[in-house]
């Protein structure tokens, strides 16, 4: 916001006016009365998760928690007063009259735009502001009193407050979309693992492909790959490796933000793509440790610490195998030889002479290995998708906090030019196109989801 004439640093076409600071007190009515009806739908503070409303539970005025106080009417805002870091907090948009709202969030009915309100909320400064009047140190809480002291800079014309909240419940949305897809992919493969996988004790799965009816088989490991010793004397890679159980086999150093190896990798495994390592090393959700194949880099290196090993040509599809190992099939291959309670430093004692002894199963025709793998693949690429998809647009969201209510000298518009290109005229009066850099380094040459964007005549898109 420039200081002198209280106006924001970037802001969309057409509006000149100045912006005014306003107590939340004055622009919304804190926790307002009213009478309860007899059965309600109740939310408590595990019921909304970021901004979204997960869950919710019918209660009866009898009988509900001293907490249902809230009685929601459309365009209110509840602002989790606990924790308020967490920053799950909601817009209350529903045609509903029944909903109730516990005393763990503020209630607030604002006089001006919801959505700007909303908004405004959610940005790092306004949370800072909100935390830095808290009491308590392992639930830091805010009074609704205090809360309403909290002072924003909110736009006089009602247009622009409009605008801007729309801007970002367009945004929210499009996160909710890819949340929600993402979250029935993951969905969908957890099913598909456990049903395209013979159980323990049976020879076919339960769901396979057409054509495909003879009996798996269960085969050493050994027996279908051999164990990779190479050492990377002649210092073929630098680029250390870990694995990451949800991540398979990634650098050391962009993982773990820092340089685990030894500076001298000479004597670490050379790992090859398409090669596959077992973590010894167990973790939450992962009680018998990761095996991941290299897909990222050509090569890179290993502690020895790790078995590395490759398949034997012709025996087991690749891509079959990858998803072998992210079902739990395995695990007890692995429970039974190694030493129960032998653990050391959170690796598992497994030699491997015991880990190529475990058995895997697979069915005999390659093809059918293949059409499980390609299936699997399919899937892990759509997940990549809208992952990417999500993460893009929260870069995105960030960056539009950080600079529609940035403090600045220089006044900046979002002009919305016909063909989605976006350009900053900074005043006085000289026209450039918006750099990448002037949002986010995050958001720097974004692509997001240009067609869903344009869709939307008042979304800035062009600034991404």
């Amino acid at each position: 916001m420039d200081k002198n004439e209280n106006r924001p640093a970037i802001r969309f076409a057409g509006f000149k006016g100045v912006w005014e600071q306003r107590r939340l007190g004055e622009i919304a009515e804190f926790n307002p009365k009213a009478t309860l009806p007899n059965s309600f739908e109740y939310v408590d503070l595990e019921s909304v998760v970021s901004t979204d409303l997960t869950g919710h539970r019918t209660e009866q005025k009898t009988t509900a928690p001293s907490r249902a106080q809230r009685l929601a009417r459309r365009g209110d805002v509840f602002y989790q007063t606990v924790r308020p870091y967490q920053k799950n907090n909601y817009l209350f948009d529903l045609p509903c009259n029944d909903y109730v709202f516990s005393t763990g969030y503020a209630q607030m009915r604002p006089n001006i735009d919801s959505c700007f309100l909303f908004s405004r909320i959610q940005e790092e400064c306004f949370v800072k502001s909100v935390l830095d009047r808290c009491t308590g140190t392992s639930y830091p809480a805010i009074s609704a009193n205090e809360l309403s002291e909290i002072e924003i800079m909110v736009p006089c014309d009602k247009a622009e407050q409009t605008q801007i909240g729309a801007m970002f419940k367009y945004l929210d949305h499009l996160l909710t979309i890819h949340q929600q897809e993402y979250d029935k992919l993951v969905a969908v493969k957890k099913s598909l693992l456990q049903k395209m996988f013979p159980r323990e004790g049976e020879t076919v799965p339960k769901i396979r492909f057409a054509g495909f009816t003879v009996a798996w088989e269960r085969r050493r490991l050994g027996d279908v790959a051999m164990r990779i010793v190479r050492k990377n004397k002649n210092l073929e890679s630098t680029l250390p490796l870990t694995i990451s159980s949800l991540h398979g086999l990634v650098d050391q150093i962009t993982y773990f933000n820092n340089r685990v190896a030894s500076r001298d990798v000479s004597n670490y495994y050379l790992v090859k793509r398409g090669e596959f390592a077992y973590n010894k090393s167990y973790s939450d959700g992962f009680p018998w440790g990761s095996i991941k194949r290299l897909d990222r880099y050509e090569m890179g290196v290993l502690s020895t610490l790790y078995i590395v090993f490759a398949l034997n040509t012709g025996i087991v599809d690749s891509d079959y195998l990858v998803t072998y190992y992210e079902t739990n099939n395995w695990h007890n291959e692995i429970a039974i030889r190694a030493a129960e309670g032998a653990r050391n430093h959170g690796l598992l004692n497994i030699s491997a002479e015991d880990f190529f002894d475990t058995a895997i199963r697979f069915p005999k025709d390659i093809a059918e290995q293949a059409k499980i793998g390609d299936l699997f693949a399919s899937l892990d690429h759509l997940l990549t998708i809208h992952q990417r998809e999500y993460d893009k647009l929260v870069a995105v969201k960030k960056a539009l906090l950080q600079k529609m209510f940035a403090v600045t000298g220089q006044i900046q518009k979002l002009n919305i030019v016909k063909g989605g290109l976006a350009s900053v005229e900074k005043t006085p009066g000289s026209m450039e196109k918006l750099s990448e850099n002037s949002l986010d380094e995050a958001a720097v040459g974004q692509d997001i989801s240009n067609q869903e964007l344009n869709s939307y005549p008042n979304f800035p898109h062009g600034a991404f």
